[in-house]
C-alpha cells in the first residue's frame, strides 16, 4: 500500500508540470530572436532582454511568450483557432543553432510531447 500511494504521488507531481531543465549560460553570442523550423511549423522569435515573444503558423496558429534563464526559454503558447493554451519550455544547444524542450496543455509542461526547431537559413 505505501508503495502504492508513492507511486500516486508521484503521479500527481508529475501530472502539475513536471521538473524543467537545469538552464546553462546562454553560448557566446546566441540569441533566440529569428525564425526557426520547428515540428509544429515555422516560429518567429522576437528578444526583449530576457522577454521571448513570437508566433508559429504551419501545424497550428499561435503565439509563445515567457522569458529566458541563460540556455532555456520557457512560455506559455496559445493557440488561435482552438482557443488551447498551456505551458513549454525550449533549451538552446551549446552552438546555438538548436532549440529542444516541450509542451504541455494548461499548467504541465510535459502532457503535450516533444518541441525542437533549427535556425531557419
Amino acid at each position: 500500500m505505501t508503495r502504492f500511494l508513492i507511486g500516486l504521488a508521484c503521479l500527481v507531481l508529475l501530472g502539475c508540470g513536471g521538473e524543467l531543465p537545469k538552464p546553462n549560460p546562454l553560448p557566446s553570442g546566441a540569441a533566440y530572436e529569428g525564425v526557426w523550423d520547428t515540428n509544429w511549423g515555422q516560429m518567429e522569435l522576437h528578444q526583449e532582454g530576457r522577454h521571448v515573444h513570437g508566433t508559429y503558423k504551419g501545424f497550428r496558429n499561435g503565439s509563445v511568450s515567457g522569458d529566458t534563464n541563460g540556455d532555456l526559454f520557457v512560455f506559455r503558447w496559445t493557440q488561435v483557432e482552438s482557443r488551447q493554451w498551456g505551458r513549454g519550455y525550449l533549451q538552446m544547444s551549446p552552438d546555438g543553432a538548436k532549440l529542444e524542450g516541450n509542451w504541455g496543455y494548461r499548467k504541465n509542461y510535459h502532457d503535450g510531447g516533444r518541441w525542437w526547431a533549427t535556425r531557419a537559413n
